[in-house]
């Protein structure tokens, strides 16, 4: 079973799954913010991160849906919420396009392109070797990608997040879902309300123009909600501005 720690219990069943470098402690700075009375919040880390750190596998998609799926199972969450960051939007979607008997609602949080970035193995090669690389290669290229908008002192906290939280294996073989998916299927539109939520800091093809027009043929009721100021970590770089866009949207303010 995938480890995991709820807190809250409300009647609204929310599962929040980890991004693709760490687990979900990532989520420390926004957890005073939220509503343990109308919710109730499963953080949920899969096989190789935080509480799952030490379970194998096959670390893809399809076990990655069965393992929320299963757990869902044993807590009896029925419908529950799905809640998928970065790599695990694609979790997320699975779920929604497949299971909407078992999901309520989706959100995702700085998706990349439904169809994954398109990958070859040739170019899988050099995000493998930075999963499994060592801290000077880890912290060049957290400086490189995240430099300009925040400090050192972040990259070098996230690197620590990093090293604690994850399996360099999983990390590494992951990788192939976020990058290379392969397109939807075109028969199992996402029919849930599905929320999507950007940092417009973001990397260009992760902020809402362009999140707007890659979801908005699969999803037949999407929700963009862009957050200016923020990046790839909004759940870090905005808390209590993302734990109110996710709790309007699954419980709107009466009128």
């Amino acid at each position: 079973m995938l480890g995991h720690e709820t807190w809250g219990n409300g009647g609204t069943k929310v599962i929040v799954l980890n991004d693709w470098l760490g687990d979900t402690s990532s989520w420390s700075a926004a957890r005073a913010y939220l509503d343990l009375e109308r919710f109730t919040w499963h953080f949920v880390d899969l096989r190789g991160y935080g509480r799952s750190k030490t379970q194998a596998g096959a670390y893809d998609l399809e076990e990655a849906v069965d393992d929320v799926l299963a757990l869902a199972d044993s807590l009896k969450l029925r419908p529950f919420v799905i809640v998928g960051h970065s790599m695990s939007t694609y979790v997320a979607m699975e779920l929604a396009q497949h299971h909407a008997d078992r999901v309520s609602r989706a959100v995702l949080l700085t998706p990349g392109p439904p169809a994954g970035f398109g990958a070859d193995e040739a170019a899988l090669a050099p995000i493998r070797a930075l999963a499994r690389g060592d801290d000077a290669v880890r912290l060049a290229w957290l400086e490189q990608r995240f430099g300009e908008q925040w400090s050192p002192g972040w990259a070098r906290a996230k690197l620590r997040h990093w090293r604690a939280s994850s399996s360099p294996e999983a990390v590494a073989t992951y990788a192939a879902l976020f990058v290379c998916r392969g397109l939807p299927d075109p028969a199992a539109p996402i029919t849930v309300p599905t929320l999507a939520v950007t940092g417009e800091r973001d990397v260009e093809v992760m902020r809402r123009e362009a999140v707007q027009s890659l979801l908005a043929p699969i999803c037949r009721e999407l929700t963009v909600a862009p957050i200016e100021l923020s990046g790839h970590y909004p759940m870090q770089e905005t808390p209590p501005l993302l734990v109110t866009l996710i709790e309007r949207f699954l419980a709107p303010p009466k009128a």
